[in-house]
């Protein structure tokens, strides 16, 4: 059943609607079989106050992103892991080692929690130990300096007044 379309030239061969509905659920099966995964979401309790989240770290700094960098694998596709290895220049500490800079991982997958950090922009970073590495991200305090004043007095109070 070809039809000649006469201002392109071309035929067009008109499918059996049977034969379409077979290709459309074979596209959907495919679909659920290889793409889909299941979604996780975010569940952590945060710290409920700066002192808290302050206890619960190994280190506590301001810093300024310089570096964002994505595995390999994760970058050309075959894995999805979601870490991102951030490094900081550190502008101001309040606990930990003391150093210039400090490189932590933030996980940016659905259920990792993960902190949308940028580069060049500041950061008030509670750092927690993780299982292979330093890591930090949304249940820890971690937040843009824009939004952490109060924490960052806070923490300044906790400083002079270690006993609180």
């Amino acid at each position: 059943m070809a039809k000649r379309d006469k201002q392109l030239g071309i035929s067009i061969h008109a499918a059996a609607p049977g034969r379409a509905c077979f290709v459309l659920l074979m596209g959907v099966v495919a679909f659920c079989v290889m793409g889909a995964e299941q979604a996780h979401a975010c569940s952590c309790s945060g710290p409920a106050t700066t002192a808290e989240a302050f206890k619960r770290s190994t280190s506590v700094f301001k810093g300024k992103v310089i570096k964002i960098s994505v595995p390999s694998l994760d970058w050309i596709g075959l894995t999805r892991t979601g870490a991102h290895r951030v490094k900081f220049e550190i502008l101001k500490q309040w606990k930990g080692p003391a150093s210039e800079t400090a490189v932590v991982v933030t996980r940016l997958t659905g259920e990792g929690c993960g902190f949308p950090f940028e580069e060049q922009k500041e950061y008030l970073v509670f750092v927690v130990a993780g299982q292979k590495h330093v890591q930090t991200g949304i249940c820890t305090g971690t937040k843009d300096t824009a939004d952490a004043e109060r924490e960052m007095q806070e923490l300044d109070q906790l400083i002079v007044t270690p006993n609180r």
